[in-house]
């Protein structure tokens, strides 16, 4: 099979992201936006299984970080204002990330990063979210449910735009149509 042509590529990444904005229109819990973040980490992090696997492994990686910097601000068990203890958590968290990167499978830092602020971005946005009940509730909206699964589409959706690239491509075999001029009737 032949390389997709950047207009091949662009074609099917229009037609992925047009039906991700409809398909998510109708899921309330799932966001498109941490899609789209899950579909550019995997392109970012290669665009090939070994890629999807750490791309994915660390976005969830980054989720789980955000979630633990969120429940020990959101807890009050650290004695400071919230900002002060996110603050701090959340410097622990970055020192953590980076050494973890030692393990092959969270090699992907950016990812994990991404992971980290699109948790934040949900809690900082979704009203009630930043609240140890939302952070421990058994519920979709809570950020350990919603943004792994939304980010996790994405990386499905980067997959499916370069098989959907791969076959709008066409055969190197394939010889165009040939033009026959009209005959005056």
């Amino acid at each position: 099979m032949s390389k997709p042509s950047l207009t091949t590529t662009a074609l099917a990444a229009a037609i992925l992201a047009a039906a991700s904005v409809l398909v998510f229109s109708l899921t309330p819990h799932l966001f498109v936006w941490a899609a789209f973040i899950g579909w550019a980490s995997y392109d970012h992090s290669g665009a090939t299984p070994q890629a999807a696997a750490r791309s994915s492994a660390a976005l969830v990686f980054g989720v789980i970080m955000a979630w633990a910097v969120a429940a020990a601000a959101a807890s009050g068990m650290i004695p400071l204002n919230a900002t002060a203890a996110t603050a701090i958590c959340a410097g622990i968290a970055s020192f953590f990330i980076v050494l973890a990167a030692r393990t092959s499978i969270l090699s992907v830092v950016p990812a994990t990063f991404y992971g980290f602020a699109s948790t934040f971005a949900y809690l900082s946005l979704a009203p009630g979210a930043f609240t140890i009940q939302a952070l421990t509730a058994a519920r979709l909206e809570n950020v350990l449910v919603t943004m792994p699964v939304s980010l996790l589409i994405g990386t499905g959706i980067g997959i499916a735009h370069a098989k959907l690239a791969g076959r709008l491509t066409p055969h190197p075999s394939a010889k165009p149509a040939k033009l026959t001029p009209l005959s005056p009737a």
